[in-house]
């Protein structure tokens, strides 16, 4: 599937659409994991074969958020500058206010006793909770995704191709001996929060991949793209040796040791659908669109969820019903999204991405026809 000249210089490349795709593959697989994690509670903490392994080989989809989000603060401060306001207002509204509006969204929902409340939680207790992101089950990543921003203004001065390789290495032990055995500070209330699986330390490997994988971008796109098949080829054998693992070794979290080889892998190599889909040109732009609604997504599926326990609870209990279950999840989710997004004040509820309007840019010429720009 070669192209001559197909790949933009990345410096003036504002949109990744490659990338954008790949973020929706992993907002869709994050959605599946808790579609059958309810399916796991509803049925007295039991898997079966079929919600077993769409449980499993889509846990993939949270570390592929952090090496996305690491790629793109990254490409920012290498190819077009730093600025600190900017940088701190624009996460503090796209990812700051959203995390506090929705931990008192979930905390409402399942009815907590905030301490300003008769018999309520203590007030040092709930700040803990609260800012583990322990309000809901997803929302600790939410934290996670904080701490990398409160580091990022130091990080981003060592940002060189050298700099980069060798922070890497470095993010790759420390994440690797955090998950061998959670490091020990001494304080309680300092362990609490490193050893929670809010702790950056769980996750740092896979942001600093991102940020090095800017370095060599054009080349990886250009390289996947002339082998996407193979490319494909490869993932699926990633997926075959996870469902190996739990075959032998048992069931496992995001947050396994094995990610930290088959993630940088897997991750090049699932671009490959991207170029593959070339030929189903609105398919594979309305999954761009929803890499750019994947944020808000994620921050709103649990809900939707929830709704479904409430109202049709046996689609979530039985196997035959997973699919649906998974399909009305992710709609709804999308109708929620947007709803709120046509809010005055949507934008600090929940973040929809999307290329600025300012000129009528066309999507990167990787395949022979042409795609709309979404």
């Amino acid at each position: 599937m070669k192209t001559t000249g197909s790949i933009q210089n990345q410096a003036s490349r504002k949109y990744f659409y490659e990338l954008n795709f790949i973020r929706a593959i992993a907002c869709l697989l994050v959605v599946m994991v808790h579609v059958t994690a309810r399916n796991y509670h509803m049925n007295d903490q039991t898997f079966n074969w079929a919600t077993l392994f769409l449980n499993q080989v889509t846990r993939v989809g949270t570390p592929m958020f952090a090496i996305i989000s690491g790629f793109l603060l990254y490409n920012q401060a290498i190819n077009r500058g730093f600025q600190l306001n900017r940088f701190v207002s624009s996460r503090f509204t796209k990812v700051v206010i959203p995390f506090l509006v929705w931990s008192f969204v979930y905390l409402l929902v399942i009815d907590y006793s905030f301490p300003w409340q008769e018999n309520g939680r203590e007030m040092g207790y709930f700040l803990t909770h609260f800012f583990l992101g322990d309000g809901y089950y997803h929302l600790y990543f939410m934290m996670v995704v904080v701490q990398f921003y409160v580091l990022f203004p130091f990080l981003q001065f060592l940002k060189s191709k050298k700099s980069m390789i060798a922070l890497t290495i470095l993010a790759f032990f420390v994440n690797y001996f955090h998950l061998r055995r959670p490091f020990e500070t001494g304080n309680e209330l300092v362990n609490i929060f490193i050893q929670d699986r809010s702790s950056l330390l769980f996750w740092i490997f896979f942001f600093m991949l991102g940020g090095l994988l800017v370095h060599y971008w054009d080349s990886i796109i250009k390289l996947v793209e002339e082998n996407a098949k193979f490319c494909l080829m490869i993932a699926f054998m990633l997926l075959g040796a996870g469902i190996y693992e739990y075959e032998v070794f048992g069931f496992y979290s995001s947050t396994r040791i094995a990610n930290l080889i088959i993630m940088p892998i897997f991750f090049i190599c699932i671009i490959g659908v991207y170029f593959l889909m070339g030929n189903l040109e609105k398919l594979r732009n309305q999954i761009i669109e929803l890499g750019n609604l994947s944020m808000g997504i994620y921050l709103v599926h649990p809900l939707t969820l929830y709704l479904i326990q409430q109202n049709a609870p046996f689609l979530l209990e039985r196997t035959r019903w997973i699919p649906a279950a998974f399909i009305i999840t992710v709609v709804g989710s999308i109708i929620i999204v947007k709803l709120i997004n046509k809010l005055p004040w949507g934008q600090y509820i929940v973040t929809v991405a999307g290329k600025k309007k300012t000129k009528k840019a066309k999507q990167p010429d990787h395949t022979p026809q042409k795609q709309i720009a979404v």
